[in-house]
């Protein structure tokens, strides 16, 4: 790498501010939280050679999706770096399979890995097993009121009124996410096109994951506390 751990933690205080919850109402005004909103913005406008690089990407890639995912950056609301995502193929299980590629504006530096939206089976046994037991009450509407009955009453309007009786929510499957910083073979082509495209648009290195990985204690990002923002966190996206 080119830079020590202490130099990244150098320019990770120049733009976050020391000690400062991301709530306080006072963080806009600092120094640090002004020149990060600023770069962002820069970034954003000047964005040419970002979108370039993905109409390449494109080109050697035609048959997958490719995403910007930067076009919030013109406002300064969050991030450190240029986002996108490219789709691929999804399996059973999997809802969504994407290779994410993040170039810093903050340092010379890139992160390529795979992210899977996969069904989280324990969530989904878990919430079955919720759904086996026999709910103690029901919600009725009349009009634009709401009642909450017991159960024994909701089974009677339901046989009079079914359409009083509120449905069961239907809620999205549970998902989890997967990252992965080694692709697997059928991953590897486009992993490695996208680094060779980032490397010669920008003569960036990729961070290593165990240096991203480095928590930085008394920062806070969007969505990271104090105590729990890391390097990624801080120049690239706490979004994963």
């Amino acid at each position: 790498m080119k830079h020590a751990i202490e130099e990244l933690f150098s320019v990770v205080y120049r733009y976050y501010p020391r000690r400062v919850p991301y709530e306080d109402p006072g963080r806009v005004q600092t120094e640090e939280e002004r020149r990060l909103v600023d770069a962002r913005r820069r970034a954003g406008a000047d964005c040419e050679r970002w979108l370039g690089m993905l109409r390449r990407l494109r080109e050697q890639f035609p048959e997958n999706k490719i995403d910007s995912l930067s076009a919030h950056l013109l406002t300064g609301s969050h991030d450190a770096c240029y986002s996108g995502s490219l789709y691929l193929p999804k399996i059973a299980g999997e809802h969504r399979h994407t290779i994410e590629l993040r170039v810093s504006f903050l340092v010379p530096y890139y992160v390529v890995y795979s992210s899977r939206l996969v069904e989280d089976r324990e969530e989904i046994e878990r919430e079955k097993m919720l759904r086996a037991t026999p709910p103690r009450a029901v919600t009725i509407f009349v009009h634009d009121t709401a009642y909450v009955l017991p159960a024994w009453v909701g089974k009677l309007i339901r046989l009079i009124k079914p359409e009083l009786v509120e449905p069961p929510s239907v809620e999205d499957e549970p998902t989890r996410q997967v990252i992965c910083f080694d692709p697997s073979p059928d991953e590897q082509p486009y992993a490695a096109g996208i680094a060779e495209e980032i490397e010669a648009t920008w003569g960036y290195e990729r961070m290593p994951p165990e240096i991203g990985a480095v928590v930085v204690p008394d920062v806070a990002t969007n969505l990271r506390r104090l105590g729990e923002a890391r390097l990624y966190d801080c120049l690239f996206s706490d979004a994963r």
